[in-house]
């Protein structure tokens, strides 16, 4: 039960880090493209507050793009430590379940 539950997490970590990733590459490619931002910087906290912190940060300094937002530059690795912390609490601690040895 907890390998499953454990490979469906680190199955949701990538599939969300992979989206922040992508979301940063579309806007700057529809801002190429326009010159117009699409999508707003609540869009990408909120994918960073559900875990995607990393995808994002990487992705901003990969493709150089978002760099001069500072609300960005300072909640997302705020958000990558708060998101280690929940999984490494998570992964050591059984998630919760109580494992009769």
């Amino acid at each position: 039960m907890i390998i499953l539950l454990r490979a469906v997490i680190i199955t949701y970590i990538v599939a969300i880090n992979v989206y922040g990733f992508l979301l940063i590459y579309f806007q700057k490619k529809q801002f190429e493209e326009m010159r117009e931002k699409t999508v707003k910087d609540s869009k990408l906290f909120l994918s960073g507050l559900l875990g995607g912190a990393v995808g994002i940060y990487v992705a901003m300094f990969i493709y150089t793009y978002r760099l001069q937002s500072l609300f960005l530059m300072i909640t997302i690795p705020i958000l990558i430590v708060i998101n280690a912390y929940i999984i490494i609490s998570a992964f050591t601690g059984n998630f919760g379940f109580v494992v009769n040895v």
